[in-house]
């Protein structure tokens, strides 16, 4: 749909916005009446109203008949993230029109996560394309190819539907998803990741006094990710830091112990969050700790020179049984360990 398309719009408001960067419909709906004003100047509030509203409405972000929904779930994508056991428990694997995010400490499969589902995004689709924001000097091109050839795909093929943003800090990273909307548009990218979300944010804004302007920060740029995700019908994939409590009671529970950094942003922001942690050798365990429509569970895989697989040792036994054993000798002892991290 162009700007013309829409019956409010005129010539000169079309005019205005695309020398502004906004050049699509849906770029449209997505801003503002504020930011709307600032582009449109001379135009008066009321008719900037009027063809705010007609974007909403071409847009699907009006009011919708409940039988509409069904249809927009049947559309949504679904992409591997080419470990059987880790799709088992996202429910068949990474969707669209949400935030997916993995949770987790250095060396935990993060990034590996990362890295094979965009292989096998791109692979088992020949028509998309996807753009991966790097926040942490992460991505390494020579790991992409060997896990795209490592299992079957033709790597330059793949390399030609995939776009990289390095992102040197927050002011940078905040332009940069706000001009994706072109790139997006243009080259039907069905899949977003960002490697970490939190990383610039973490780095720059620090102590307490800076908590509120970094969360605000984190918002918007989240916002805009989920905006993009339901308007395009695209899947967005984020990483995620955790956090060290210096002072706390123990916890046989890995996420009370290291939560995840971002606070209620992030946690209201993705649909569905995975929280990672190591399990010996090459062997990962996944744990789904929140999702809209979910069962919590865990599942173990490994990572290899394919990426994330599923694990070849299946008697890793889940550390929710394993917590829940420890939690119900505790209560019968009647003992609490307390400890203080220095």
């Amino acid at each position: 749909m162009d700007f013309e398309d829409l019956q409010s719009m005129t010539a000169n408001v079309a005019s205005q916005l695309r020398k502004k960067g906004v050049t699509t419909v849906s770029k449209l709906a997505m801003l503002n009446l504020d930011a709307l004003k600032g582009i449109m100047r001379g135009v008066s509030e009321k008719k900037i109203r009027e063809i705010q509203v007609e974007a909403w409405k071409a847009t699907g972000g009006w009011f919708k008949p409940g039988t509409v929904l069904e249809e927009e779930r049947k559309n949504q994508l679904v992409f591997s993230t080419g470990c059987r056991s880790l799709d088992e428990l996202l429910g068949g694997g990474v969707r669209t029109g949400s935030i997916t995010e993995f949770i987790g400490e250095y060396g935990t499969g993060k990034t590996e996560c990362l890295l094979t589902t965009l292989v096998e995004a791109l692979g088992r689709n020949r028509d998309v394309s996807a753009v991966f924001y790097d926040t942490e000097e992460t991505f390494s091109v020579i790991r992409m190819k060997h896990i795209a050839e490592t299992r079957g795909y033709d790597a330059e093929e793949l390399l030609g539907r995939f776009t990289l943003v390095k992102v040197w800090h927050t002011d940078q990273f905040q332009v940069a998803v706000a001009e994706a909307d072109p790139l997006i548009n243009n080259r039907n990218v069905k899949m977003v990741l960002v490697d970490s979300i939190i990383a610039p944010l973490r780095a720059e804004y620090i102590g307490r006094e800076m908590l509120a302007e970094r969360q605000q920060i984190l918002n918007n740029i989240l916002r805009e990710l989920l905006n993009y995700a339901k308007l395009y019908n695209l899947a967005v994939v984020v990483t995620n830091q955790v956090s060290d409590k210096p002072e706390q009671v123990y916890s046989y529970d890995p996420v009370e112990q290291k939560p995840p950094t971002g606070g209620n942003i992030l946690a209201h922001n993705s649909e569905t969050r995975v929280y990672l942690r190591k399990a010996g050798g090459n062997r990962r365990i996944a744990r789904l700790i929140d999702s809209s429509w979910l069962p919590p569970g865990e599942r173990v895989f490994q990572i290899t020179e394919r990426g994330i697989e599923d694990s070849q040792d299946e008697t890793v036994t889940s550390k929710l049984e394993l917590d829940a054993e420890q939690t119900e000798r505790e209560e019968e002892g009647g003992g609490v360990v307390s400890v203080v991290n220095a």
